[in-house]
């Protein structure tokens, strides 16, 4: 038992540790190029745009990967209206 009781520190370290790495994944919504719907057309846009997506049932903006596929549950509908 008294083995044990020293081993607890070590043990919660390396509990520790494995937690961490297991959690240090990438943001989904990093990913991905975004673009916005202009003119019927899918265009980029800089991360750092401020923007409006209108009520209306069209494509607004959206996220597509390097193969220029847009990435599923990333489509936002509106209108773009950029600020």
């Amino acid at each position: 038992m008294i083995k044990f009781q020293k081993l607890l520190p070590a043990l919660a370290l390396v509990l520790g540790a494995t937690l961490a790495m297991a959690m240090n994944f990438a943001s989904p919504e990093a990913n991905g190029t975004l673009k916005a719907f202009i003119n019927n057309q899918w265009q980029p846009i800089p991360e750092n745009t401020q923007y409006v997506c209108d009520e209306e049932e069209s494509s607004c903006v959206a996220r597509f990967d390097e193969l220029d596929q847009m990435i599923p549950g990333t489509e936002v509908e509106g209108v773009y209206t950029p600020l």
